[in-house]
């Protein structure tokens, strides 16, 4: 069946940050779609990250292709980096902070498979502001970490080298080139989570929230036992 589907390689950046590294490798693992690789990029000096992987690959089957950075290097090159170093057809952004559902890859694979969209982003999302315990559903958005993309689409238009806005000339390419697919009702394929040590700052989700929409309070206890780095912890 593996053999069937095109290989996708998720790309995950990381950065001395374990328990939320191990959530976004258990959310990869219960994928549905199966044929699939992630590319984790970490800094050399990141022992952390290296030995949780190192346990990672001893007790999963988990496809692992692991690169290391050097310390300075920005985060639209490390990027770039691991979309080069990846094996598959498609990439998909994986950041190691998010939570994703399991059918993620195979609905944004489905999306714009025998289609002429090359690339399809999520319009619509859940954003969770960790510290304030609000969790809403997201305005419309172009959201660049929702990115499932061809391959070779990614090595024409690269990331900035930039440590913020580094897809926004990226995303305003593909949406510009007609190869972008928006997908507009599916806000609960992505949880964006704010937790203190993110890229970008929290006035980034305030701005969010203040345009969002809050969910029903048994919705919001769901996804916050769902997102709970409690349930992930080796």
């Amino acid at each position: 069946m593996n053999k069937q589907l095109p290989l996708v390689s998720c790309i995950c950046i990381t950065n001395n940050r374990p328990l939320l590294l191990q959530r976004a490798l258990a959310c990869f693992e219960t994928q549905e779609y199966p044929n699939k690789e992630l590319v984790i990029s970490y800094p050399e000096n990141d022992s952390v990250s290296r030995i949780l992987i190192n346990q990672i690959s001893t007790i999963s089957d988990i496809n692992i292709v692991r690169l290391e950075r050097a310390a300075t290097e920005k985060l639209g090159t490390a990027r770039n980096k691991a979309v080069v170093a990846a094996n598959g057809d498609f990439i998909c952004v994986w950041d190691d902070d998010d939570w994703y559902s399991n059918n993620r890859i195979s609905h944004q694979y489905q999306v714009i498979k025998n289609s002429p969209f090359k690339a399809s982003v999520c319009t619509n999302i859940i954003i969770l502001h960790f510290k304030d315990k609000k969790i809403c559903y997201s305005g419309s958005k172009l959201w660049e970490g929702t990115l499932f993309c061809d391959r070779a689409v990614l090595i024409r238009y690269p990331y900035l080298d930039k440590e913020k806005g580094e897809a926004e000339t990226l995303i305003y390419q593909l949406a510009a080139n007609n190869n972008l697919f928006p997908i507009i009702n599916d806000p609960y394929l992505y949880v964006h989570i704010f937790h203190g040590e993110n890229c970008l700052e929290e006035n980034y989700f305030n701005i969010h929230l203040y345009n969002s929409l809050a969910l029903e309070e048994s919705t919001q206890k769901d996804i916050e036992e769902l997102t709970s780095l409690d349930n992930y912890v080796l």
